[in-house]
C-alpha cells in the first residue's frame, strides 16, 4: 500500500470512530460549542526610586457546549505570564440546567455570585481599568494578596438562579450557593520575616500575620513571640478537598431595573479552620447604574474574621469600597477610580493599614471588544504605578 492510499485508509478509520463516539455521547444536528474568551497584555512602572517595570500577559479561553436548549456546559481556563513564573487556573466549569421557566441551577466549579465585579466585571476586556479595585486581590493559592480582602472568589458547589418579573421595568434576582468553602491558609518558616510589599506577588499560602504589643506594625524582626496574635490568611477556592464539615453558604438578592439600573446584596458564612470552630463572613452592597454614555459602579464589603487569641476566640472586622465613573465620548472612555480600604486593628494593635487609592484612565476602543487602556494610580500610602494594557475579548 502506497503513502498516499494509506492516509486515506486512516482518515477513513479515524472518521468513523469519531461518528461513533459522538452518536454514544447523544451529540444531535442541534448541539453547538462556542469558543470565546479574553486575553490581554500589560505594562506596569512604578514611580519609585527604581522605577521598576514589567510586562505581564494572560490568555483565558472560554469553552461553551450548547447540547439542548435545556443543558448547557461552559468553562474557562485563565493561562498568566508573570516575571519568570507562568500560571494555570481553572477559573470555572459548570452544567447549568436551564429547563425552568424563571429558575436555573448549576453545578460545578463557578464564580461565586458575591457583589458583581468578580462574577461580571474582573475580566480584562470589561474591566474599565487594567487593575481590580483595592477590594479584591486575583490569588491563584486562593488567598487575596497585597491587602486585599478577597480574592475573585471561584469554588465547587451547586447554585441556584431565580428571576421575577416584578412589573414592565422592574424585577428581583435572587441567587443562592452551597460550596466547599474556604480553609485556613498554613504559613511558612519565614511566616515571621518582614511582609513583601504591597505592590508585589506574594506566594500562596505565606499570608499568615503577626500583630504584637511591641509595635504597631506586621511583620518585624523583632516581635515578642508570646505576645504576638497570630492571624492567618484565609484561601478560598485553593482545592475541591475540603478541610472541615462545614460548606459555604451564600445568597446574593438584586433590584434590577433593564439595563439601566441594579442593585444587589449579597453575604456569605463559612467556617475555615480544620476543628470547625472559626468564622468567616461577609456582605457586599453593590450598585450599577448606566444612562447613555455614563456608567456608575460600586461596591461596599464588610468583613468578619475569627481569629483565636490565646484560649480566646476575638474577630478581626475588616471593610472597604470603591466608586468607579466613566463616560463614553466617541472612541474615548475616561474612567476614574476611588478604592479604600480602611485601618483595621486587632488586639489592640494595627491588623491591616489603610489602603487608599485614586486612579485616572482613558480607554480608546480599537473595536466594540478591544481597549487600548492607559492609567494612572495614585497610592496615598505607597509608590504611584503608571499602567498601560491592551485587552481582546473574542
Amino acid at each position: 500500500m502506497n503513502t498516499a492510499k494509506l492516509r486515506l485508509f486512516c482518515a477513513t478509520i479515524f472518521g468513523l470512530i469519531v461518528s461513533q463516539s459522538s452518536a454514544q455521547v447523544g451529540l444531535t444536528p442541534s448541539s453547538s460549542t462556542v469558543f470565546a474568551g479574553y486575553a490581554s497584555v500589560s505594562y506596569e512602572a512604578a514611580t519609585d526610586t527604581d522605577f521598576k517595570n514589567d510586562f505581564t500577559a494572560s490568555f483565558s479561553p472560554v469553552f461553551l457546549y450548547d447540547l439542548s436548549d435545556d443543558f448547557l456546559f461552559e468553562s474557562e481556563l485563565e493561562f498568566g505570564l508573570s516575571g519568570e513564573i507562568t500560571t494555570t487556573s481553572l477559573e470555572y466549569a459548570q452544567i447549568d440546567y436551564l429547563g425552568f421557566e424563571n429558575w436555573q441551577i448549576i453545578a460545578g466549579k463557578f464564580l461565586v455570585p458575591f457583589g458583581l465585579f468578580g462574577e461580571r466585571t474582573h475580566p480584562s476586556w470589561i474591566n474599565k481599568l487594567p487593575t481590580s479595585p483595592l477590594l479584591y486581590g486575583h490569588a491563584h493559592g486562593g488567598v487575596a494578596e497585597g491587602g486585599a480582602l478577597l480574592p475573585i472568589l471561584s469554588d465547587a458547589g451547586v447554585m441556584t438562579r431565580y428571576k421575577k418579573n416584578l412589573n414592565n421595568r422592574w424585577s428581583l434576582d435572587f441567587t443562592g450557593w452551597v460550596s466547599q468553602g474556604p480553609r485556613a491558609a498554613p504559613g511558612s518558616e519565614d511566616s515571621h520575616e518582614e511582609e513583601p510589599d504591597d505592590h508585589e506577588e506574594a506566594a500562596p499560602f505565606v499570608q499568615t500575620r503577626y500583630v504584637t504589643n511591641s509595635s504597631s506594625r506586621l511583620g518585624e524582626d523583632d516581635h515578642d513571640e508570646e505576645a504576638a496574635s497570630e492571624i492567618p490568611g484565609v484561601g478560598f477556592g485553593v482545592a475541591f478537598s475540603d478541610n472541615n464539615s462545614n460548606k459555604m453558604i451564600g445568597a446574593r438578592l438584586g433590584l434590577v431595573s433593564g439595563p439601566t439600573f441594579e442593585a444587589f446584596v449579597s453575604g456569605f458564612h463559612a467556617r475555615y479552620d480544620d476543628e470547625d470552630n472559626l468564622d468567616v463572613v461577609a456582605t457586599n452592597l453593590a450598585i450599577e447604574y448606566r444612562s447613555g454614555q455614563w456608567d456608575f459602579k460600586s461596591e461596599g464589603i464588610l468583613m468578619w474574621q475569627d481569629v483565636v487569641r490565646g484560649d480566646e476566640i476575638e474577630v478581626l472586622n475588616r471593610s472597604g469600597f470603591y466608586l468607579q465613573l466613566a463616560r463614553r465620548r466617541g472612541a474615548f472612555e475616561p474612567v476614574v477610580r476611588w478604592s479604600q480600604i480602611p485601618e483595621s486593628s486587632f488586639n489592640g494593635q494595627i491588623a491591616f493599614e489603610e489602603k487608599s487609592e485614586i486612579s485616572f484612565g482613558i480607554n480608546y476602543w480599537l473595536q466594540p471588544s478591544i481597549p487600548l487602556k492607559i492609567s494612572y494610580h495614585a497610592d496615598f500610602d505607597s509608590e504611584d504605578h503608571i499602567y498601560v494594557q491592551w485587552a481582546y475579548g473574542f
